[in-house]
């Protein structure tokens, strides 16, 4: 267990640029972008009504939030107190590219550089150091840009409040007076072990060809399975056959995008049960998620993503370092 703690350290401190830097360059940018615009229309509020700059009409927030009734201010509190995570989605789509592209070079990094030497003269099992790695990108580096998101949702909603307060319209009992509130910090924190057992094939598939490759990764885990796919298609077009490729584009989807967090939604679209509305957003799509655990094609992937870093945890110990 000692041994694994220094190893999970090891991977975040070789790349702490991506886990940790990469989310909150994200929320930085999405948060100047949002709190600015927020700031910009209270600041607006000295006018009455509206008001035009550079030839367009914007409303002040004043002016937008003394038309707001009652019934309109609780459902718009239950809508931020229900569905503020929303906000951050691009720092989480930002972690699809980071755990993408570290699986992809963890394990031939360290051949191309040859410090696979000096960590294979030390007295750990690959079976521990390609764990280690995949530990990281399922679970490590998920937390990291999930507490990053929730801390960047909750400081744009605290600023909205404020702002909001400041013009006369206080939603501080109306949203913190919600049990929603609180619960959907947890449901959101909920979805790990999903996104963990979802993108296990993908995290496979990556270290796998990462293990495997001797030069360009990328080519061989991206370009052989696109281009082949386009090639197929054309071929098919041609011959006027009556195959479908749709399945083979899942699968390769499926394969390569798994990393992204929210990619399995589109197991449940087309069912008709799942219906989703401001107040529930995160409660149903949580809900509709974990039912994937009952679902062949889960476990099926998970299955796969566990025999592909079995054979990146033989190649390592096989493959010739040059």
């Amino acid at each position: 267990m000692n041994t694994m703690k220094w190893l999970l350290k090891r991977e975040y401190w070789e790349h702490k640029g991506g886990f940790l830097w990469a989310p909150i360059v994200v929320a930085a940018f999405i948060g100047l972008l949002s709190i600015g615009s927020m700031v910009f229309g209270a600041v607006a509020g000295n006018n009455k009504g509206a008001f035009h700059a550079n030839g367009s009409e914007f409303v002040s927030l004043q002016h937008a939030l003394s038309s707001v009734s009652a019934a309109d201010k609780q459902e718009f509190a239950t809508g931020l107190a229900s569905g503020y995570p929303a906000i951050a989605v691009p720092v989480m789509i930002t972690l699809g590219f980071v755990v993408f592209f570290y699986c992809l070079g963890n394990l031939f990094d360290e051949r191309k550089d040859r410090s696979i030497l000096f960590w294979k003269s030390l007295p750990v099992s690959d079976r521990d150091t390609v764990a280690s790695k995949a530990v990281t990108a399922l679970v490590v580096a998920p937390i990291i840009a999930l507490a990053v998101s929730l801390a960047l949702a909750l400081l744009v909603v605290l600023t909205l409040m404020v702002l909001a307060a400041f013009n006369g319209f206080n939603l501080f009992g109306a949203v913190f007076g919600q049990s929603g509130f609180y619960l959907t910090f947890i449901q959101t924190l909920a979805f790990l072990p999903v996104y963990a057992l979802w993108a296990l094939p993908t995290v496979g598939y990556l270290m796998f060809v990462s293990s495997w490759a001797k030069s360009k990764p990328f080519l061989w885990a991206v370009g052989v399975p696109v281009i082949g796919g386009v090639i197929l298609s054309w071929v098919n077009m041609l011959a006027d056959s009556p195959f479908d490729l749709e399945k083979y584009w899942l699968l390769v989807a499926r394969g390569l995008g798994s990393v992204f967090p929210g990619s399995w939604i589109s197991a449940f679209t087309d069912n008709s049960d799942v219906q989703v509305d401001a107040g529930n957003a995160v409660y149903m799509l949580l809900s509709a998620s974990y039912e994937l655990l009952a679902s062949a094609n889960l476990w099926l992937g998970a299955a796969i993503g566990i025999a592909f870093l079995f054979g990146a945890m033989k190649m390592r110990r096989y493959r010739d370092e040059g």
